[in-house]
């Protein structure tokens, strides 16, 4: 039996196996949503104290709403089921590779996928209840109702969590952490003290010590690392590329890598030191970023050499556009400081993206090339007739070729001429 056979027959077992799979992580996030939904009800009926509450209002300890109570039970159970769901799911087809990991990285690799997915589920929650309560303005809900209704928001947000980051990959990691990143900035804008601080700098969201600024740099701290766990995706494909004969250099996983991780790192460190605190450091931590990525684009070409043509002219024309940019801002001083910065965000999340893909799309091809070799493969049990219909430009045979195993003629057949009618 060849092996493309062996494969194929292969398939199925492999397929049912994650079929399981995929109904034992349901039935798992069923679980953590049913127990979140009941203690967030249970905080609620605690919190409202049989008084009738607001579906939204400011966020003013002593002033519960409905919002309030759910984004807070989002934030500490999200976290829970979030981190126990990413836990749990190492063992699943496609996440084996994790299991590898030394234990503080994948200790470290679940704290920040948790944090960061638990911070966008309650950024949701918040947006979905404000937006309710403009649909229902001046409406005060028992506190009957008010408690089911955040047992409901806390124990849905738990379960489509939890199934998050059962299913997590490159490209749903990079998503997430440009979506984390995006509505934590427009977050961070519409809700600045300072209405027209584009007039200076993106910085200048974290200097003014208020609560915006502070979830300003938060956001930015939990990218970073989320940029390093992100770091330890592509590690992997780009292995496997490497092993599978596509990229052709082996050190292009340790490189590209090692890159990514001192960017989030330079990342992390612009939250961490606002411009308040120390323009010098800040500015550090911005160009070192910057320059990273530079170096990033201008290695590829070497680097990942095996990835498309397309990838790499995207990546040229990446590199223009940000050269043009810098010109545009430090030699005729023609652009401000925020377009400056907001194109350089913009090629940068453009340019992970378009990689991440692309890398995606060529573990698909090598893990669908095995079933094309299987066409090419017949096995026979030789002779002319088998040999002859491998031959080019030979017809094809008549009849296909029999099953290993043939039941006895029969020493009596029937005339296929005789109808059973007497003439």
């Amino acid at each position: 039996m060849s092996a493309a056979l062996r494969r194929n027959r292969a398939r199925p077992a492999s397929a049912a196996g994650a079929a399981r799979g995929g109904v034992k992580v349901e039935t798992e996030a069923l679980v953590a949503g049913v127990i979140a939904g009941f203690i967030g009800g249970v905080f609620a009926v605690i919190v409202f104290g049989g008084k009738s509450a607001a579906i939204w209002a400011n966020w003013e300890w002593g002033s519960w709403s409905i919002g309030m109570v759910s984004v807070v039970a989002v934030a500490v159970l999200g976290t829970v089921s979030a981190g126990f769901g990413y836990w749990r799911s190492r063992r699943l087809p496609g996440q084996e590779w994790r299991l590898a990991l030394p234990w503080w990285k994948f200790t470290l690799d679940a704290i920040v996928v948790a944090v960061v997915h638990t911070a966008l589920g309650a950024l949701a929650t918040a947006l979905l209840l404000y937006v309710v309560q403009l649909a229902f303005r001046r409406l005060s809900i028992d506190p009957v109702s008010a408690s089911i209704g955040c047992a409901i928001v806390v124990g849905l947000a738990a379960y489509m969590l939890y199934l998050a980051v059962s299913r997590l990959n490159t490209v749903n990691l990079s998503q997430r952490m440009f979506l984390f990143v995006g509505v934590g900035l427009l977050t961070a804008m519409a809700t600045s003290t300072d209405p027209v601080w584009w007039r200076y700098q993106i910085s200048v969201l974290g200097a003014y010590g208020n609560r915006p600024s502070i979830s300003f740099n938060a956001i930015l701290i939990a990218a970073g690392a989320l940029v390093t766990t992100f770091a330890l995706y592509v590690d992997r494909d780009i292995r496997n590329l490497h092993a599978a004969g596509v990229i052709r250099y082996r050190p292009a996983a340790s490189v590209v890598s090692g890159l990514f991780i001192a960017m989030g790192v330079a990342l992390a460190g612009i939250g961490f030191c606002p411009v308040n605190v120390s323009i010098v450091v800040h500015n550090t931590f911005a160009i070192g970023l910057s320059a990273l990525f530079g170096i990033l684009m201008l290695v590829s070409p070497i680097v990942l050499r095996g990835m498309p043509l397309p990838f790499f002219l995207a990546t040229l024309g990446g590199l223009l556009l940000l050269a043009l940019a810098t010109w545009l801002f430090y030699g005729i001083g023609f652009l401000p400081l925020t377009n400056y910065e907001l194109i350089a965000f913009g090629v940068l999340f453009a340019w992970i993206t378009m990689f991440v893909r692309f890398l995606a799309a060529l573990l698909d091809a090598r893990e669908a090339a095995p079933a094309g070799e299987t066409t090419e493969t017949t096995e026979t049990t030789g002779g002319s007739d088998a040999a002859a219909a491998q031959l080019p430009g030979s017809a094809l045979p008549r009849t296909a070729p029999l099953p290993e195993h043939v039941p006895p003629r029969p020493a009596t057949l029937p005339d296929p001429h005789d109808t059973g009618l007497q003439r």
